[in-house]
């Protein structure tokens, strides 16, 4: 039970170590993503060319997706217009077959290509293709009473039977005139944006909007540092303006000092000249020596000690 025990807290000791080190951990990351703000903040001239990049990068990151757009586009139209010759290509493949398959009728009925039955059927087609999609066939007013005339005379079983299959090609041909159509549209709509691109020259002009705005950052950041280097000469000057002041101030205590102890010492000395005076007019009056010899004694101690400051002052002024 006692290793048990032992073990246990072991355990709650490695991991209450592990917290530990984990909110370590995290409190240095968290310092460290403070650090790194915070010199954001203090230093202006990485923040002001940071703020010029991102507006350059912007300017040219926005004309180079709008240029891969219009090239998306322009791939799109051109597939496009793939599909759309194909659609031309097999609707005319068809078209042909119709019209071969309408020779072939005409080679079964063994109608010539120069007779009255052919003629008719001729002109009778016209009007028929006269109706299509996109058709630029135009009858006359001759023309339209011939036709009347010919089916009011009644339609042999060839000229109906080619007529009927005339009327399958409808459908195919109105896919060549509309796939023509949207064709002719796509190619305009490419034509007018090369045009476009040609005269706008989007990319050149981001490129120099964003050449501008870091030529400007530049020149700011330039002024900023001009004005940083001159904060740091006027905050020099001013210190060492505060440090001569200083001095000055020292010099003139001490000079105070000393001046205060040439004072005290001429007063010592006009003291110790009364002193002596007494001391003589104390002899001529008593005959206590001893008493005289005691005065002197200790004005020469007193003078000792006037000494002493002197020194004091001296080295005060040397320092």
């Amino acid at each position: 039970m006692k290793v048990q025990n032992k073990t246990f807290y072991m355990g709650d000791d490695v991991h209450n170590a592990r917290q530990n080190e984990k909110g370590k951990a995290n409190n240095h990351q968290r310092k460290t993503i403070d650090a790194t703000s915070l010199r954001k903040n203090l230093d202006p001239i990485a923040a002001k060319r940071e703020e010029a990049k991102k507006k350059a990068m912007k300017i040219v990151g926005g004309a180079f997706t709008n240029e891969q757009k219009l090239d998306g586009d322009l791939i799109a139209r051109r597939e496009k217009i793939k599909f759309l010759q194909h659609d031309i290509g097999e609707a005319n493949k068809s078209i042909n077959e119709i019209e071969a398959n309408r020779a072939a009728l005409r080679d079964k009925y063994g109608v010539a290509s120069d007779s009255q039955e052919e003629q008719d059927l001729k002109l009778l087609e016209k009007e028929v293709r006269a109706k299509m999609p996109g058709s630029d066939t135009t009858l006359s007013y001759d023309e339209m009473k011939k036709i009347d005339a010919i089916k009011s005379k009644g339609l042999s079983e060839y000229q109906q039977q080619s007529l009927d299959m005339l009327e399958h090609e409808t459908p195919y041909v109105t896919t060549v005139y509309e796939a023509n159509r949207e064709i002719k549209v796509e190619n305009q709509i490419i034509s007018s944006t090369k045009i476009e691109r040609l005269k706008s020259h989007a990319m050149e002009d981001a490129q120099k909007q964003a050449e501008d705005i870091m030529n400007e950052a530049s020149k700011e950041i330039a002024g900023m540092l001009v004005d940083e280097a001159k904060d740091n000469i006027d905050e020099k000057a001013e210190e060492e303006k505060e440090k001569a002041e200083a001095s000055k101030e020292k010099r003139e205590e001490v000079k105070e000092r000393i001046d205060a102890l040439k004072e005290k010492k001429e007063e010592n000395e006009e003291l110790t000249e009364d002193i002596l005076n007494g001391v003589a007019d104390a002899e001529s009056v008593s005959t206590d020596i001893n008493a005289a010899q005691q005065e002197i004694k200790n004005m020469m101690n007193k003078m000792k000690l006037i000494e002493e400051d002197i020194k004091g002052a001296a080295v005060d002024k040397n320092v």
